[in-house]
């Protein structure tokens, strides 16, 4: 069973319209990964976030962002870890990579995501995160730990094992 670990950014990616950049390559991926050789991992961030992001990325009524949160867990199977077993890995990251978190301004939460992968064994963390997570140096430098994808060069590989 291989796991990949996701950010919040993807499952908010996944519902908003079509169109969208990375949305179409999230479907797709859905589409063509078997969950019985895939299991998604997230942090138990996850649980505030997502309704936190789609309460500011769209205008849905609050009990369709429910609907909607619900609907996530079963489209994508999450299994969700919780939050205090990876705290003392997401401190050592930020420390190591603090020039990163200072020169990108990357959030503490986005430290415990990894932290929570890392420590689950996923070689792969998908996010859409191009303003932090994806920048070159930080994706060339958190490798030697986990590589950090997007959507659509997670598809080009499932395309092209």
């Amino acid at each position: 069973m291989k796991r990949i670990g996701l950010d919040t950014g993807i499952y908010i990616a996944s519902v908003k319209k079509k169109g969208e950049k990375f949305h179409d390559d999230i479907k797709k991926i859905l589409k063509k990964i078997s969950f019985k050789q895939y299991t998604f991992i997230s942090s138990a961030l996850i649980l505030i976030e997502i309704p936190g992001g789609l309460c500011a990325s769209t205008s849905m009524p609050i009990q369709k962002i429910y609907e909607t949160e619900k609907a996530l867990e079963e489209n994508f199977k999450m299994k969700i870890f919780s939050f205090d077993p990876y705290i003392i890995k997401a401190k050592e990251l930020m420390f190591e990579f603090r020039e990163l978190k200072r020169k990108f301004n990357i959030e503490s939460a986005d430290f415990h995501h990894l932290a929570t992968v890392i420590q689950e064994n996923c070689p792969i963390f998908l996010t859409i995160d191009e303003h932090h997570l994806l920048k070159d140096e930080f994706k060339l430098k958190m490798g030697k730990y986990i590589d950090i994808l997007n959507p659509t060069d997670f598809l080009r590989t499932l395309n092209n094992p």
